[in-house]
């Protein structure tokens, strides 16, 4: 490969009209043929990626066979409510809305992080938002990830680090929602004797930024090989409404929002996945420099973060490991 093949064009799909077709027929093939299902289930968050999810199996299923959960928590941002019911009634699926705040509110979790958050920042009250994120200089380009907790308290921002336990703890009692989430889509796949549909892209599934037995939890990830710039394509081309594709995607997790891109990369998806695709097809770090206009010393370390979370998330990809009786006969 040259340098002239890493630009905003190496990801473009160049016939959108057949890659929705193709995406369409293996909804189609997979929900009928291969699991015998009558319909799919899918959490609708009003994002891009389950937006553009439910207009694919729509058009693979019909309308009837397509029904979207909504399950919002005092946390979430209002708006992804308002443009998830936005998209269902574009594609006329019915939908269920679920509120998940006494759930959360059972487990103790509101209670568990609260109580952290109060630690580090005594003057915490219901009004105080917060969230975590990593410091400006420990993001994908950076070998070391430093987690800290990030306060917004009368309009004024306060960021602190976190000692591990507590890191630890909040992230558990975060993750634990989209866990949470999971089970209500299967709940109502197996009433229905549908399947769990997932939304999970390329550039969150590569490098493991989704949630094992959560957001990872479903039987079918027809997006899981397109890229996010490539889901903001076929959004376009579907007619997604304009401010879904707009709206940053979000883990919408946090009482103080922050987008992926801030959160999980550190870069615009524009350039982290070109990245990504320049990892993936070994451009070397000195096209990739040139190309990019970016120092060469951060594509090397951007390189070797991208290789570590690919390897270090290889499990969130996979069926769990067996035990084999026949390995073990024949190491002895």
């Amino acid at each position: 490969m040259t340098i002239m093949d890493l630009n905003s064009e190496s990801l473009k799909i160049q016939n959108p009209e057949f890659v929705v077709n193709e995406l369409i027929d293996f909804v189609k093939d997979q929900v009928l043929n291969k699991f015998r299902k009558k319909g799919i289930v899918i959490g609708l968050s009003g994002g891009i990626d389950s937006s553009l999810m439910a207009a694919l199996s729509t058009k693979a299923l019909g309308k009837d066979r397509v029904f979207g959960l909504m399950m919002p928590e005092k946390e979430s941002n209002p708006n992804s409510e308002k443009l998830a019911k936005k998209i269902a009634e574009n594609f006329e699926i019915f939908t269920k809305k679920i509120n998940m705040t006494p759930i959360f509110d059972s487990y103790g979790l509101y209670k568990t992080r609260n109580k952290i958050v109060k630690k580090y920042f005594p003057k915490f009250n219901k009004t105080t938002k917060f969230r975590i994120a990593l410091s400006k200089n420990t993001k994908i380009n950076s070998g070391i990830n430093i987690p800290i907790l990030d306060i917004l308290h009368k309009n004024k921002n306060f960021k602190m680090k976190l000692a591990l336990y507590d890191f630890l703890t909040l992230s558990a009692a975060t993750t634990i929602k989209l866990r949470t989430r999971m089970t209500m889509l299967y709940f109502y796949a197996e009433q229905k004797n549908y399947l769990v549909i997932g939304t999970t892209n390329k550039s969150e599934s590569l490098v493991g930024n989704f949630v094992k037995y959560g957001d990872g939890g479903v039987d079918l990830e027809p997006l899981a090989n397109l890229y996010k710039t490539q889901i903001f394509q076929l959004s376009n081309f579907l007619e997604i409404p304009k401010e879904i594709i707009e709206q940053k995607a979000s883990p919408d997790t946090w009482s103080y929002p922050i987008s992926d891109e801030d959160f999980f990369y550190g870069m615009p998806y524009s350039e982290f996945d070109l990245l990504l695709y320049a990892k993936e097809n070994n451009f070397s770090i000195n096209n990739v420099a040139q190309s990019l206009k970016l120092e060469k010393d951060r594509v090397k370390q951007i390189y070797l973060n991208i290789e570590h979370k690919i390897k270090n998330s290889k499990h969130m990809r996979e069926i769990p490991p067996k035990w084999n009786p026949i390995d073990s006969i024949l190491k002895k």
